[in-house]
Parts: structure tokens; sequence; C-alpha cells
């Protein structure tokens, strides 16, 4: 009996305290701030490694990539690919989560950003692409 009461207090507990981290915005928020930290780390190493300008376009609930497709021209005109895929590189927010404060900015062929950025999401959390080193921590 008292093996029975042990599982029902420990199951109440979880119950209580990490299904709703699961399933809760804050698990949507995490993995959005993810997924615009990986595709902004992308874009820089796909300007540096292919010489080309990439664009990173904001919108409230997006962020889309886009690269030029001249050398040394700054007008992004393609869409930028994922890797192992032929879907253009989206980040598309999901479970009511969204961008709070960001600008469409650039990075040039040395994978340096056209200005200093900071992305702001709706639950507080901010991701910075440095100006000087284009670095998106």
């Amino acid at each position: 009996m008292a093996e029975l009461v042990a599982v029902i207090v420990v199951m109440s507990v979880l119950a209580v305290v990490a299904l709703p981290r699961l399933w809760g915005s804050a698990f949507d928020e995490l993995a959005f701030y993810d997924d615009t930290l990986a595709a902004l780390r992308y874009a820089q190493r796909t300007a540096v490694t292919q010489q080309r300008t990439v664009c990173a376009t904001f919108t409230a609930t997006q962020l889309t990539l886009t690269y030029a497709s001249a050398y040394g021209s700054t007008t992004c005109d393609q869409p930028l690919v994922r890797p192992a895929s032929t879907a253009q590189y989206q980040v598309v927010a999901s479970g009511g989560t969204s961008y709070s404060a960001a600008s469409t900015f650039r990075f040039d062929r040395l994978g340096v950003p056209n200005l200093n950025q900071t992305i702001t999401f709706s639950g507080g959390k901010s991701l910075v692409v440095e100006a000087g080193t284009g670095y998106v921590h």
C-alpha cells in the first residue's frame, strides 16, 4: 500500500511540474529560438563559403533566407535551401511564439552583417548578431 501511495505522489509531481514544460509555450519558444539561431549561423557560414551575400528577412512569425546569385551583389534574389533538401530555408513560429523585434539584414561575403542586430522573441529571449564579426549568440 505504501508503494502505491509513493508511485501516485511521484506521478502527481511529474504531472504538475514536467508535463507543462513539454507542451507549453516555453518549449515552443525554445525550439523557435534554437531554429532561428541555427538558421542565422548557417546563413553566415554560407555567405563565407559561397562568397555570396545572404539575406535574413523577418516577419512577425517567420525568418526566410535568400542569397545573391551574382558575386559582389547585395540584392538577394535566390532562395537559400536547407542542407540536404530542395526546400527554401525558413523558420516558422508555432504555438503562439513570434519575433517581437527583428529587422531584415544581410551577411556579406566575409560573413559580416550590414548592421548590428538584436532579435527579440515574444517570451523575452533574444539573439545578438555582432556587427564586426557576424557572431550569432
